[in-house]
């Protein structure tokens, strides 16, 4: 054998025999089955005049002046997007539905669903099968009691307590004026998907009472309900350290990647999720699309997953769809 042969003959060995090599080369886009577990059924109008449009990475180079009020700002920049490639909304609250519920059968996805209670109807039987009935929350929002909620869950009226949004009203996780609430989650098992980390840009200038949470907030929670199933929507953007402190802490805790194809620029957003599963929690990485009233971010969410360089195939498939079946204890 010549030492050509000998050469090649010894690299293909090592190359066959190392599975760190064989997983790294492993790349490829993950097409099958999708859950979504932060779905809207909002109206056409539920950000601003419709139809209107948003730019992936929307909170950067703003070029504000105070001069102009906030609210003034954002709807001229829905309105005339200052980008090439703006996520689309429709004109009307069908198109909304429409729109999202054939993205989601172009991918094979099935979602948790918040809203009104009568949109969800109307949503889930458009497309039976597809949704998973969610309960918005806000405190000072909504005038709802927690054994009210547990009447609701008890009738079989929604499946996940899902979106809390306290956030936008100055309630945090940890404020005494939900501990009811939680305990009925904790009581009967009650998957919760809570509102962290920072809002959309200028919140506090569209919401006087918004206040950012860091993900520590929770920590009081999970340590007075041990057995409370958890995601932190938005996966608590930008406290990465903070985010894995509590994800090291308290295994029952998950996150979702809702919103973040828009509003951080896609290597900013690439930048914090890589952090997260470097750590070794890319098991507990659930995809959110947070589509509100721009069905397209369905699919910009799935394609920013699958074009993240760093993500192997089988992380791909984890947070795509493995890690919300086994966290929402689905039957696939």
């Amino acid at each position: 054998m010549t030492l050509n042969r000998i050469l090649i003959a010894a690299i293909a060995a090592v190359s066959l025999s190392s599975p760190a090599l064989a997983k790294k080369a492993d790349h490829r886009a993950y097409e099958g089955p999708i859950i979504d577990v932060h779905l809207h059924a909002y109206p056409a109008d539920g950000n601003g005049p419709a139809p209107n449009a948003a730019c992936p990475g929307v909170a950067a180079n703003l070029q504000y002046d105070p001069q102009t009020p906030w609210p003034a700002k954002m709807g001229a920049l829905m309105m005339d997007p200052p980008c090439d490639d703006p996520i689309l909304g429709p004109a009307t609250d069908e198109e909304v539905r429409d729109q999202t519920i054939a993205l989601m059968k172009k991918y094979n996805v099935r979602g948790v669903l918040s809203g009104p209670a009568d949109r969800i109807a109307d949503w889930q039987a458009t497309a039976p099968g597809l949704f998973i009935a969610g309960r918005e929350l806000s405190l000072k929002r909504d005038d709802v009691s927690a054994e009210e909620i547990e009447a609701e869950f008890e009738n079989g009226e929604f499946e996940v307590l899902a979106e809390v949004t306290n956030q936008y009203r100055g309630f945090l996780a940890d404020d005494p004026a939900f501990d009811a609430y939680w305990a009925v989650a904790a009581k009967h098992d009650i998957p919760v998907g809570i509102h962290l980390g920072i809002g959309p840009p200028g919140a506090p200038l569209l919401y006087p009472d918004f206040r950012v949470q860091t993900p520590l907030k929770m920590e009081a929670i999970l340590n007075r309900h041990q057995t409370l199933r958890v995601y932190l929507m938005h996966a608590g953007f930008p406290f990465a350290d903070d985010m894995k402190a509590m994800l090291y802490l308290y295994p029952q805790l998950y996150v979702d990647t809702g919103v973040l194809q828009l509003a951080a620029p896609r290597e900013d957003y690439y930048a914090f999720l890589e952090e997260i599963v470097r750590a070794g929690f890319g098991d507990r990485i659930m995809f959110g699309s947070d589509q509100m009233n721009w069905p397209g971010m369905i699919e910009e969410g799935i394609e920013a997953i699958n074009d993240a360089p760093f993500l192997t195939y089988e992380q791909k498939k984890d947070i795509l769809h493995d890690n919300a079946v086994r966290f929402l204890r689905l039957e696939e």
